[in-house]
Parts: C-alpha cells; sequence; structure tokens
C-alpha cells in the first residue's frame, strides 16, 4: 500500500473524530447549528466557485450530459442532508453512537449496490455485516428503544453517505472527474442554500464573539476541511476501497479520546470496524 496513502487515509478518520469532538465541544456555548451550516456551505460553495470560473478557460474539460444530475442529487443527499442529520443525531444520542452508525456508510454502499447494480456479495462480506450490524446492537442495545429519532437521522446520514458512493461511481464510469464533481458541488451548494433559507437563525452573532468560541469554531472547521481533503487525496493514491477502509477509523479514534471507557465497548465498537473492513475487502478482491 502506497505509504503516503496509508498516512493520509488514517489521518482523515482522526482528523473527522477530532471535528465531532469540536462539535460537541461549540454546542455547549450555544445552539450554533445554523451558523455551521453557513460555514459548511462556504467550505462547498469554494470550489464550486473556482470551478465555475474554470469553465469560461478549460471549457474541453468539462462535459455536460443528463447523466449529471445523479452526481447533483449525490451532492445534495451527502452534502446537507446528511450533515444535517449527522449533526442533529450527535446532539440527540451523542457522538460515540452517532459514529458507530454512520460509520456503517460502506455497508449501506454495499447493499444499494447489490439491489441496484446486481452485484454479488461473497460469504466474507456477508460475514462483516453481521458481525458490523451485531455489534452495534449489541452495544447500544438499551438505547435503541429510547433515542429512534436520533438513531433514525444516523441511519439516514449513513445511507445518504453510501448512497453518493453509488452515484457517483455510476457517473464517473461515463463522465470526465472534474464535470462530476462541478455538478456535486453545485448539488451540495445548493442543498446548503435551501438549507439555511428553511432554518430559522438561532444565535446572536455578539454572542459569538470570544476568544473560545472562535477558536474551537476555528479548529470545528480545519478538522472537517482537512478530513475531506485527506479523504479524497487517499481515493486518488490507493483507490475507494482502502480509503474507506482507513477512513471509518474515526470510530476507533473516538474510543481512544474517550476519558470513560468500558471493555466491553471498546471491544464491541473494534468489531463494528473489523466488520466494515470485512465487506470492503471481499469487494477488493473481486
Amino acid at each position: 500500500m502506497n505509504n503516503l496513502g496509508l498516512i493520509t487515509g488514517i489521518l482523515s478518520g482522526l482528523f473527522w473524530a477530532l471535528s465531532g469532538i469540536f462539535y460537541v465541544k461549540i454546542n455547549e456555548f450555544n445552539n450554533a447549528s445554523h451558523l455551521i451550516f453557513i460555514l459548511l456551505f462556504c467550505i462547498e460553495f469554494t470550489p464550486w466557485l473556482f470551478l465555475t470560473f474554470s469553465l469560461l478557460f478549460l471549457k474541453k474539460y468539462f462535459v455536460f450530459d443528463i447523466k449529471l444530475i445523479l452526481a447533483f442529487i449525490a451532492g445534495f443527499i451527502a452534502g446537507p442532508v446528511a450533515m444535517y442529520c449527522y449533526l442533529n443525531s450527535i446532539v440527540l444520542i451523542g457522538l460515540s453512537l452517532s459514529a458507530s452508525i454512520t460509520s456503517l456508510y460502506p455497508i449501506f454502499a454495499t447493499f444499494l449496490a447489490l439491489i441496484f447494480l446486481k452485484e454479488r456479495l461473497n460469504l466474507l462480506g456477508f460475514l462483516g455485516i453481521f458481525l458490523a450490524f451485531g455489534a452495534l446492537f449489541l452495544l447500544f442495545f438499551e438505547k435503541f428503544h429510547s433515542h429512534l429519532l436520533g438513531l433514525s437521522l444516523a441511519f439516514i446520514c449513513a445511507l445518504s453517505w453510501g448512497t453518493e458512493l453509488i452515484l457517483s461511481s455510476l457517473v464517473l464510469k461515463k463522465i470526465p472527474t472534474a464535470s462530476v464533481y462541478y455538478a456535486r458541488q453545485s448539488g451540495s451548494s445548493f442543498g446548503y442554500i435551501v438549507l439555511i433559507l428553511i432554518q430559522k437563525p438561532n444565535f446572536i452573532l455578539q454572542d459569538f464573539i470570544s476568544f473560545n468560541f472562535l477558536s474551537v469554531l476555528f479548529f470545528l472547521i480545519f478538522f472537517w476541511a482537512m478530513s475531506y481533503f485527506l479523504y479524497y487525496f487517499t481515493i486518488a493514491k490507493i483507490g475507494i476501497i482502502k480509503a474507506m477502509m482507513l477512513n471509518v477509523s474515526y470510530v476507533i479514534w473516538l474510543v481512544l479520546f474517550e476519558q470513560e471507557i468500558e471493555f466491553k465497548q471498546m471491544i464491541l465498537i473494534f468489531f463494528i470496524f473489523i466488520g466494515i473492513n470485512l465487506v470492503l475487502f471481499s469487494k477488493r478482491n473481486k
């Protein structure tokens, strides 16, 4: 495995875990979700703006095709829809449970590939699915009865990320990467605009003008942005399957950062991680 890709893949998982921790921290100041979505829009909109200007000079690298609607939808659901569900699930059920569920997104992608792409899954893949979901059930059995909304949001997030993988892979087979990425950023930026407009602002700006808040906000956005960048960089270096194997390590990092962790909880989260990677490993060997 490419050493640089290995390092960046692990770091993408580490930084995603840290971003979750800082999101929990920032909500200790006030409910800053509306402000966070504005900043996430800026993160998605900046590359879209750059690509738009690039269209003026590099038209030959961009192809406009009706199939790009799939990339647009992928960006819409994997950006604003998934992040809305993910952030609210953290508030409702906690970071550990939310991260454990959302880390299953490769398995959801596998289910979708089985249904819509008619891909096959070998015994190792089915074993991984059973191990991951079994460990998740044992880990949070008591919470499955009392936090239905938070659990539903976390599963929708995982499904959204998994759907993006399938839609993107379908389009990338026939259309250049630059065009697909542009359509993806268009869908994501549009979704964040809709999300911002339909939500009532829940913050007063002067409440957040403090060094402590701005410091936490800076690290939150920094780790989010770096996690995304390193994830896509890793895909380019070692491929999407290996990149996902390393990226979902964020659930392991969260265990390591926990101040109070039971041995049973640590083992079950490790089993979730192993189960996900068994599914990915089974797909890699095809």
